[in-house]
């Protein structure tokens, strides 16, 4: 039977431990990054395991991992994907999305702040895609034999309080979820008005859905520390950072159950999510995730320098070339059959 790639990278790291010798069972945690076109996402990985190469564009779905010694002196593994082409090819990743690894399982979803007008579609569009495979998983008699869905359920309760008084309003995500603005350093900048706008909407939506919100910029040495306690946290169990900040003014850190919808819109009545869309789009009209933007250069596998190899690339450029003539030769013949008709 054919093995897929989150199956061969459990074998191997099974192997792994048996070769260490390892009488202790490691912890084994999974994060998924999406979000955005070139939010930074490869960034914040690279800070996250403190590697120095420069981060490259991501054409599809990426795999790496990071690795912590615990106190049993036994090393725990965070297996981390990443989704590039912002909301295209989300069924990419139902690999990672197994019943075997929900459960310890957290989406990041990294949202461009510099480009208000995308941020509502970018992020409703992943958040409803990507529940919809996360609740085929649950379905699964994997998932069931596993009780992965009580599992999450504790999880998820765990993360607010039972006499929160939106408790019974919210909509609630499956798994664990951060929301992280990126590019602070160019929104901080905007006006007011249009600061304010974001961050509420950014707020709706994460305490609709359960979420930790966090802004970052990779050019701030503090923001950067504070993101990188954050995703630690979800990937190793490190301690949970500290600190909450609401001001638009500021860089929001918003962990789930600090906010509320009156806190957010100044009254107990929460406006329906039409309503909301209805209110940012007046202010920031919305566009789709790659309005106006064809596929680049560098998201072409065919032109990207990292994937040359010599003998294809001929082969491929000379299909290219017949294509050409191919296509040349089927225009001279419609002309000529239109000229015959007249």
């Amino acid at each position: 039977m054919d093995q897929g790639i989150w199956d061969i990278a459990i074998k191997i790291n099974k192997q792994n431990i048996k070769n260490e010798g390892s009488s202790i069972k490691q912890k084994e945690t999974t994060l998924i990054f999406a979000g955005s076109k070139e939010a930074g996402k490869s960034t914040l990985i690279h800070r996250f395991l403190e590697r120095d190469e420069a981060a490259k564009q991501t054409l599809a779905l990426e795999y790496t991992f990071g690795r912590k010694t615990n106190q049993n002196l036994s090393k725990d593994v965070c297996h981390i994907w990443e989704l590039g082409g912002g909301t295209h090819y989300t069924n990419l990743l139902e690999t990672p999305l197994s019943p075997s690894a929900l459960r310890d399982c957290t989406l990041i979803l990294v949202i461009d702040l510099s480009e208000p007008n995308r941020i509502w579609t970018t992020l409703t569009t992943l958040l409803s895609s990507i529940q919809e495979y996360i609740k085929v998983a649950l379905r699964s008699q994997k998932a069931g034999d596993l009780g992965v869905q009580q599992a999450l359920d504790n999880i998820n309760n765990s993360l607010i309080d039972d006499e929160h008084p939106d408790i019974k309003k919210i909509v609630g995500f499956p798994i664990p979820l951060l929301i992280i603005g990126s590019k602070y350093d160019i929104f901080q900048d905007f006006e007011p008005e249009r600061k304010k706008a974001v961050c509420r909407v950014l707020r709706y939506l994460a305490h609709n859905h359960r979420a930790h919100l966090q802004f970052y910029s990779a050019k701030d040495p503090g923001l950067v520390k504070k993101a990188r306690d954050l995703v630690s946290y979800r990937a190793f169990n490190t301690e949970a950072p500290k600190g909450v900040s609401q001001d638009y003014n500021k860089p929001l850190i918003i962990p789930f159950g600090s906010d509320s919808f009156e806190s957010i819109f100044g009254s107990t009545e929460v406006p329906s999510l039409q309503v909301v869309k209805h209110q940012y789009s007046t202010m920031f009209p919305l566009e789709g995730d790659d309005s106006g933007k064809g596929m680049s250069k560098i998201e072409d596998p065919a032109k990207d320098n990292n994937f040359k190899e010599p003998e294809i690339d001929q082969l491929r450029a000379q299909k290219d070339d017949d294509l050409e003539r191919y296509r040349k030769d089927l225009d001279r013949r419609r002309r000529n059959y239109n000229d015959f008709e007249e």
